[in-house]
């Protein structure tokens, strides 16, 4: 290869950490909103007329839970030097974001559901937290925008090709919806397959 090409290429590559957090990202929050975009209509068929009322309830026990743990989960992570701990925390982080749709078939009252919002939100803010200081940590630098832009761009693809397949989910029978979410749940929980790869890149700069 010519050097003139290897340039080229270089220019437009991003380093591995940066690839691998983009991945889980892909199986953590692009499935999340997925589902989000489809959950009323799912837990409808759970709680019947009072389904809004309780997805309210839902929503806002994840939210507070989410908000209310970020803060300890930064200031434990920043007491601990390099990024073991981050990396941990992230992958706990998914696999706490994707248990609950395994349990969302055999949901029968509101109590499960807000105990599974709670699990979700605490799943949510190891995720958020760790992920976006390895981000940082890792960004090439002189070309921040640029890992940014890749990210986003990645991302929005991969939420174009999610809502397509949210439409499709939503018009199929609950029988395949309970199968689906629970597969929405595995795909979350293969997502710390490219977390667990960090560890394993040599030369990443969260680690120096």
């Amino acid at each position: 290869m010519s050097h003139s090409k290897k340039v080229f290429i270089s220019k437009y590559l991003i380093n591995k950490v940066i690839f691998y957090l983009t991945l889980s990202d892909i199986f953590t929050w692009g499935l999340y909103f997925m589902v989000n975009s489809i959950v009323g209509i799912y837990l409808e068929s759970k709680f019947g007329g009072r389904a809004l009322e309780y997805i309210g309830i839902g929503t806002a026990i994840y939210y507070l839970a989410k908000g209310g743990l970020q803060i300890p989960v930064g200031l434990f992570t920043d007491r601990i030097k390099k990024d073991k701990d981050d990396i941990v925390f992230l992958l706990l982080g998914n696999i706490f974001m994707g248990l609950p749709f395994f349990f969302y078939p055999v949901i029968q009252s509101a109590l499960p559901y807000f105990l599974l919002q709670f699990v979700l939100g605490l799943g949510s803010a190891m995720n958020l937290v760790s992920w976006r200081k390895l981000f940082a940590e890792n960004l090439d630098k002189g070309r921040e925008g640029y890992n940014y832009a890749v990210y986003d761009t990645i991302m929005s693809i991969a939420g174009a090709g999610f809502a397509l397949l949210a439409g499709y989910v939503a018009s199929i029978s609950q029988v395949y919806f309970d199968l689906v979410i629970v597969a929405i749940g595995g795909l979350m929980l293969s997502s710390g397959i490219w977390v667990i790869s960090i560890y394993f890149v040599n030369n990443r700069k969260s680690n120096r």
